[in-house]
């Protein structure tokens, strides 16, 4: 009997044993993400990066279909950089090996081809499985940065042309990409050139592309495009004119180190951008590039480099602000009527930036130096790039004259500049600049009725600069602040309260004009 009862006893406890295994086999499968709120869920993966967010969308199907409504939710900024991938094989103390010299990295040549292959296998599959979770998904923002040259690997440019028609084709709402990377290290690489095609993006407002070549005949309309930022591109067709007809709401063209059709920059028509900025742009017959266009709703214009002088801005009713820096000027005089023209043609502009260049040709043509053919009555502010050099003052001079209204004037100084006219120099260039200003006894209206603030940028006492501080506070009558930032050199600085002394013994003609240095 008690051998039976010990029998019983020991087969209920091994029945509560099984039972109890099995309770916490049916514990320890249980999936307890089921159970968290999705809003939860899509909080914790708000706070992992890129990298992280690929890697939860490779665990399962599941976890995959939530990373993916995730991004459904919260458009996604992708900063996509062959380079700068995180934990990319070709960084050493946080350099990559492609952007330096890889000759001194201690490298062999087949060693850095081994790097190379592995780095771009890895950089292709994380680019791959990034944007196939963001196929159907908007993007804020997407900037792919390649190391790539034109005639190279070639899967790896069949690659490239996928995710630049991903790129094309999807919903992005600012869109760069930039192929200049491999030029750090190959300066002679030739740029890639995008895919053929007949895109229409439809919600991209934004647009960049750097390092490459672009045909406008690709695209088709950018419906939404506001904004076109073309930086060393090689524009193989069409015209600005036809850029903009594709972007029927575009406000912004930035266009730099460009080369382009010889005809790109002139039209009959109208062009209804807001801001336009060239900057060290020619085309492909001309180390310059040729403007002539008619923009009526222009607010901002920047030009720096070389313009043929046959160019015009036409229509220009709406300017604000016009930068106007020319970098290489030949000893032309008939630069300056071409000059003086244009800045007319700019006349409705309230705020003017000019450089050395400029200054120095702009009186050239006009024998009288009195000032421009016409008044520049709308500005009030002028900015000039200036070294304050013998031949700089008559240009100067026929700027104030022709500015009835200025009340602002800042000059940047600049140190010694480059004289224009090296050899057949103008004879109004024959001047005594130590007595240039005090030898000015005609009244410019400006200083004596509008000025109100001068700023002097880069001040180190020498003579020339003293000579226009003390002309224009003599002259200008209704000054309010006289301010000037000195350079902060040693020297300068030692002599400075001397300075700051000698400045505020120099006569005023208005009371409420005061002196401060920065």
């Amino acid at each position: 009997m008690e051998s039976g009862g010990s029998g019983g006893s020991s087969s209920k406890k091994g029945k509560k044993v099984e039972q109890q295994s099995k309770k916490r086999q049916k514990t320890n499968t249980i999936d307890y993400m089921n159970y968290i709120p999705e809003a939860i869920v899509f909080h914790i993966l708000s706070l992992l990066p890129l990298g992280e967010l690929i890697i939860m969308s490779l665990v399962s199907q599941r976890w995959k279909d939530t990373v993916v409504r995730y991004l459904k939710i919260v458009p996604s900024s992708l900063n996509l950089d062959e380079c700068e991938m995180p934990g990319t094989i070709l960084k050493r103390d946080g350099q990559c090996l492609l952007r330096s010299n890889f000759a001194h990295s201690g490298y062999s040549l087949q060693q850095r081809h081994c790097l190379i292959r592995a780095a771009r296998k890895s950089f292709i599959e994380f680019v791959d499985r990034c944007l196939q979770l963001h196929s159907d998904c908007m993007i804020n923002n997407l900037r792919l940065t390649f190391l790539h040259e034109a005639g190279g690997d070639y899967e790896y440019t069949r690659k490239i042309d996928m995710w630049v028609h991903f790129a094309f084709t999807k919903d992005i709402k600012e869109l760069s990409l930039d192929f200049s990377d491999l030029t750090l290290s190959k300066p002679l690489a030739q740029p890639f050139e995008l895919p053929h095609g007949y895109f229409a993006p439809k919600i991209t407002k934004t647009f960049s592309l750097k390092f490459c070549k672009f045909r406008l005949s690709t695209f088709q309309v950018f419906g939404s495009l506001k904004g076109i930022s073309l930086v060393q591109v090689e524009i193989l067709d069409g015209s600005l004119a036809e850029l903009a007809s594709k972007c029927p709401v575009l406000k912004d063209v930035n266009l730099v180190n460009c080369v382009f059709p010889d005809q790109f920059m002139m039209s009959e028509e109208d062009i209804i951008v807001e801001k336009l900025s060239v900057i060290d742009c020619k085309t492909e017959e001309w180390e310059a590039c040729n403007i002539n266009l008619s923009t009526p709703c222009l607010l901002k214009l920047h030009i720096v480099g070389n313009i043929l002088m046959t160019s015009h801005i036409r229509n220009a009713t709406k300017l604000l602000d016009v930068t106007f820096c020319m970098e290489e000027i030949n000893e032309n005089y008939l630069q300056g009527d071409a000059l003086g023209s244009f800045f007319i043609e700019l006349g409705h502009s309230r705020s003017l930036t000019v450089n050395n260049c400029c200054i120095q040709v702009l009186p050239a043509g006009n024998d009288l130096l009195q000032g421009l053919p016409t008044y520049l009555n709308n500005l009030n502010h002028l900015c000039l790039l200036v070294g304050l050099e013998k031949q700089e003052m008559p240009g100067i001079s026929c700027l104030l004259r022709s500015s009835p209204n200025l009340e602002n004037l800042t000059l940047l100084l600049l140190g010694t500049g480059r004289e224009i006219f090296q050899n057949d120099a103008p004879p109004f260039f024959d001047l005594e600049e130590r007595i240039y200003w005090d030898e000015r006894n005609s009244t410019f209206s400006c200083v004596q009725n509008s000025l109100k603030k001068v700023t002097m940028d880069g001040f180190s006492g020498r003579n020339n600069e003293m000579k226009l501080i003390q002309f224009l506070l003599k002259k200008a009558r209704v000054l309010r602040k006289m301010e000037i930032i000195s350079i902060s050199t040693a020297e300068v600085m030692e002599k400075i309260q001397y300075l700051s002394e000698t400045l505020s013994y120099f006569p005023r003609a208005s009371p409420l004009a005061s002196i401060e240095f920065c």
